[in-house]
């Protein structure tokens, strides 16, 4: 049971002033929760694109199929110690705040149940 990877950079030549290392540690993150959130989806697909907004802004976004956060947890999930895995941490995704903020950028999330869940990277 694979998953489907598909990355899209758009234009190839996007560039980002950042610390590698930590935008690394968010990205990774970001991966290994869609990997863990569709392990057990069929056709499970995750999508990295990254592109300029409107603003000129590099904007990263990380999709997967998976079964979708509750909005109740939704309001949660960037908070230090909360999580909804067994065996979670609740570390990730607030570091992961922690780390955008320090780059003056955002981290957001949208998720509808059983379709899609897609966080967004704005710097």
């Amino acid at each position: 049971n694979g998953i489907a990877f598909h990355a899209r950079i758009e234009p190839v030549s996007l560039e980002l002033t950042a610390d590698p290392e930590l935008i690394e540690q968010v990205l990774i993150n970001l991966l290994l929760n869609a990997m863990q959130a569709v392990h057990e989806q069929r056709n499970a697909r995750i999508d990295l694109n990254a592109q300029l907004d409107e603003r000129g802004r590099v904007v990263i976004q990380v999709k997967d199929n998976g079964p979708g956060i509750i909005a109740e947890a939704r309001e949660k999930i960037f908070i230090p110690f909360f999580t909804t895995k067994k065996g979670g941490s609740g570390i990730g995704l607030s570091l992961s705040r922690q780390i955008m903020r320090l780059h003056r950028g955002t981290i957001g999330v949208s998720s509808e149940p059983n379709v899609a869940t897609v966080f967004t990277l704005r710097f």
